[in-house]
């Protein structure tokens, strides 16, 4: 038999450790529901919790008068501190209605039977134990929604290196990989479940979708509910990834010898595309748009992380009118804005963008699913959908039946996981500015994406030269301008999607040889 203190010791630390997991997901995570059938957000269990303690120790022990709809607790949302606010208070009712109650005593009402407690609940005692049983229970449950909320808070090194991603599979056993735009951090649960369960099926086969390919109409409610947007329906098509849409809008909007605008530094892939198909690249704000057919904007943009204004893009528009140029708007990083930032679609400008724009952006970043292969265009210029509409029907080739059903659960499963994931990358943002505010770098934070761009450094082909000393492999920045007379050859591109006890590593190795 436990004393009342150790009783009160008990459901305090329930009680306290719910408080600390929803305050530690924070407003908008906290009201999330995670993907899992019949589960609750944390701030509608925690809700729950404290009605059963109003219940069950104030109106059952203690005999006031208490007011319950135990269906609206179920759906309640809100701001997390008045919530908490309220843990406090009903831990300090609690623990006045538990010293004055006489465990043998009848209750002084009888259980509501719609609020299904247990049968057979008599004294006060049994009641008090009753609303024990259902912290611990609810506390449990509540780690598990943190968990399904936010993405792996440790790193199996090991796995990733026997994998087949390139991140960690071509560096030494003894180096970290922070290189490439891949995460660390695994991947949703939705997306999970849809690709285990046609692997289950062993659903391999020619695809058929009988109410047409999902994945456009994913895309447009996703842009629709997260970014404000509505893309034109039968616009949208759908590619292996953004590097072939863009290889794909070279060839059809330009011929050999034009130039492609774009800002510099950029995605080196992007510049080798321009280079090796006989165009030019033009940096866009640095050199005469002399010769140039199209325009190219990364936002946000890599490897800068800047995310454009309105301001900035209306002056992009501005440019692309004056010079009558498609614009190819690469968004891929959109779902990976740092608050107070926002995505502003470019094509969302007005009527005029988006007859010129091609929106291309894929799941691949923000739910980690490079491999998969899977990305949309949605092509604004009718006469540029009529060109590629008359194109040989697999020319361009298709994503695979997994790569589609990885992105459809993303898109349309997706966000609660996705916002765990912003929170892990936010507080690994604010590690790494913290770092280099320390030491003699060239740094800004990035507004969005998880890399950070490192100027200043000391050492000809920084990258290498740590990639040798730390035994830490970024990106080198020179490759961000090559084919250019733009000079990021001090510059190194860090990428910070991985587990705090990882990042503190990779920071750790590299400070001795920055400072």
């Amino acid at each position: 038999m436990i004393t009342v203190e150790e009783y009160l010791d008990a459901t305090g630390r329930a009680l306290s450790g719910m408080a600390g997991i929803v305050g530690g997901l924070g407003d908008e995570l906290a009201s999330t529901r995670p993907p899992v059938q019949g589960a609750s957000s944390p701030y509608a269990l925690l809700t729950h919790c404290l009605g059963v303690v109003d219940y069950w120790a104030g109106a059952l022990v203690a005999g006031r008068v208490v007011e319950r709809d135990r269906d609206a607790e179920f759906t309640a949302a809100g701001p997390v501190a008045p919530l908490i606010a309220r843990v406090d208070a009903t831990r300090v009712q609690l623990a006045a209605d538990a010293r004055a109650a006489d465990f043998a005593a009848p209750l002084r009402a009888v259980p509501d039977k719609s609020f299904l407690g247990p049968a057979g609940i008599a004294t006060q005692g049994a009641a008090l134990l009753h609303v024990y049983e259902e912290l611990a229970q609810h506390h449990g449950q509540m780690e598990i929604l943190r968990d399904l909320l936010r993405p792996q808070s440790t790193v199996d090194t090991a796995r990733l290196r026997r994998g087949t991603g390139v991140k960690w599979g071509a560096v030494a056993p003894d180096t970290i990989g922070a290189w490439v735009a891949d995460m660390d951090l695994g991947v949703a649960p939705a997306v999970r479940h849809a690709l285990l369960d046609a692997v289950d099926r062993e659903d391999f086969g020619y695809p058929h979708w009988p109410d047409g390919d999902p994945v456009p109409a994913a895309f447009e409610a996703w842009m629709a509910g997260r970014h404000g947007w509505t893309p034109s329906g039968g616009h949208t098509r759908v590619f292996t990834d953004v590097l072939q849409v863009l290889q794909v809008m070279i060839e059809q909007t330009t011929r050999p010898g034009d130039g492609v605008a774009i800002h510099v530094p950029a995605y080196p892939p992007f510049l080798a595309a321009i280079v090796r198909s006989g165009r030019r690249i033009v940096p866009l704000g640095q050199s005469p748009m002399d010769g140039v057919r199209l325009l190219v904007l990364v936002n946000p943009q890599n490897p800068s992380g800047r995310v454009f204004r309105r301001a900035e893009l209306e002056a992009v528009l501005e440019l692309a009118e004056r010079h009558d140029l498609p614009v190819l708007a690469d968004e891929i990083h959109a779902d990976l804005v740092y608050a107070p930032h926002r995505h502003i679609p470019f094509a969302a400008l007005g009527p005029e963008a988006a007859r010129r724009t091609v929106t291309t952006t894929s799941a691949t970043k923000a739910f980690n699913l490079a491999g998969l292969r899977c990305a949309v265009a949605h092509v604004g210029p009718p006469a540029l959908r009529a060109r590629l509409d008359a194109m040989p029907p697999d020319i361009f080739g298709t994503p695979s039946t997994l790569g589609r059903l990885a992105t459809v659960a993303a898109w349309r499963d997706g966000a609660g996981w996705l916002e765990g994931l912003r929170a892990t990358l936010t507080a690994n943002r604010a590690a790494v500015s913290a770092w280099a505010g320390g030491l003699p770098l060239r740094y800004t934070e990035p507004e969005g994406t998880y890399l950070a761009w490192l100027g200043g450094l000391r050492a000809p082909a920084p990258a290498a030269w740590l990639e040798e000393t730390a035994r830490v492999r970024l990106s080198e920045g020179a490759e961000f301008a090559e084919g250019t007379d733009v000079d990021t050859g001090d510059c190194a591109r860090l990428n910070f999607a991985t587990s705090p006890a990882v990042l503190a590593e990779i920071l750790g190795r590299l400070t001795p040889r920055l400072r």
